[in-house]
């Protein structure tokens, strides 16, 4: 395979689109090949593996990246799976135990406000979610 994945309509008679660019590669290097591929159960996010390690979501409607890639440990991964509400994904690789990767927005903000403090900046907002506008969300009244 190479960096490139092809969205097709459920029938796969039309071609829908094209995710571009997964992996870019430096100049002169060869690009990240794609190892595995999962969509959410409602269709609307696509998780793409490299055989790198990189891993990416993609909104399948829009055709662009949710976020930056997320942290693995760096090998190839092999496998990906979506929980049944999609709310988690799940890689796996050859030498690294299932990862698990908590996707709901409530998590993540959670999440943010918790490595953050009690408060979220909208410096800290931007690094944490880069792709939304900042909202003040962490509840200054309670420890997270």
């Amino acid at each position: 395979m190479t960096g490139r994945v092809a969205l097709w309509d459920g029938t796969l008679r039309h071609r829908t689109g094209v995710l571009g660019n997964l992996f870019p590669a430096a100049l002169g290097d060869t690009p990240e090949a794609v190892n595995a591929l999962a969509f959410s159960p409602d269709g609307s996010t696509l998780a793409v593996a490299g055989d790198s390690g990189t891993l990416q979501l993609w909104d399948t409607a829009t055709q662009q990246p949710l976020g930056g890639n997320l942290p693995t440990p760096g090998e190839p991964i092999r496998s990906l799976a979506f929980s049944s509400d999609g709310a988690t994904l799940y890689a796996t690789s050859d030498h690294t135990p299932l990862q698990r990767y908590p996707l709901a927005p409530s998590h993540l903000i959670t999440q943010a406000c918790t490595r953050t403090g009690t408060t979220l900046t909208a410096a800290q907002w931007h690094l944490y979610i880069p792709d939304a506008p900042y909202h003040p969300v962490c509840d200054t009244r309670r420890p997270h």
